[in-house]
Order: C-alpha cells, then structure tokens, then sequence
C-alpha cells in the first residue's frame, strides 16, 4: 500500500496541519482535522473566523459560520442568527450600517471595539470584514475575520 507524502512542516519545525496518509486498498485520503482549543496557536486561525449573508434588501447579516473563538469572545455562538439576535446594540451603534457601506460600495471594514455584551465590555476586539461578490457581481456575503485578544478564542 502506498502513503501519501505529509505536508512539510513550517519553518519553525512544528508538526504539519494535516497528516495525510493512504487508507487500504481503496486509496481514499484521510486527513485529521484539528480543534481550534487543541491544535497549536498557529493553526488556530479558523477559529476566528465567521461567514454572512446579506440581501439586497436588508443589510443586517445572517451568519452562516461562527467559529468557536469568535463565539467565545462574543459571548454565543451565532451560527444561523442575524447579528442583533446575540448583539442587540449592533444596530444602535452603527455596525448595521457599515455592513450597508460594505455591500453597497464594496469596502473592505474594520471595526475596533469592545464586546457591547453587558459583563464582556473589557473585551476588545478587532474584526475585518472582506466584501464576497456572488455571480452577478454583487455583495451577497461578507468574511469575518476576528483578532482576538489573548487568551480569548
């Protein structure tokens, strides 16, 4: 039986991402998945990371992705819930708004703030959001990409 080569390990010598190796006759691939809380710091990047959807019609986002760091540092999971379900000052403060300026105009954002959750307020945060175009060339999604602090996520 043959086994497929693992992905080199980075430069500093840590243990690849992916340990791939050929399984019997059949030759399928199998690839360990690591947990974000149990896999080295510097594959823990899809932890942070959420996905949304937005409408033409409305611009407050409906996750469909949220990862467990960011959960963890915002409080709840989001997954399935539009943004003022698990934040209801998101609307107040303007966020649904930059989300509009995103669809509409294709920006790139970023936000610095403090988790508005009442007794997670001394947690900041930083989030950039990347515009996704769907086929016709509009703004249907946006990539949430969370900068934890340490020891959050």
């Amino acid at each position: 039986m043959a086994t497929l080569p693992p992905r080199a390990a980075d430069a500093a010598g840590s243990a690849p991402v992916f340990e791939r190796k050929a399984r019997t006759a059949l030759g399928l691939l199998h690839i360990r998945r690591y947990r974000c809380d149990a896999a080295p710091t510097s594959f823990g990047w899809h932890c942070n990371v959420a996905l949304s959807d937005l409408t033409a019609a409305d611009a407050e986002p409906r996750f469909r992705i949220f990862g467990s760091g960011a959960a963890e540092l915002m409080g709840g999971d989001l997954t399935g819930k539009r943004l003022t379900e698990g934040i209801l000052a998101a609307a107040r403060d303007g966020v649904l708004t930059q989300f509009a300026a995103i669809r509409d105009e294709r920006l790139i954002g970023l936000l610095m703030a403090n988790v508005p959750i009442p007794g997670l307020e001394h947690r900041t945060f930083k989030v950039v959001e990347l515009p996704l175009a769907n086929d016709s060339g509009a703004v249907g999604q946006i990539l949430h990409a969370f900068l934890t602090p340490p020891g959050v996520g």
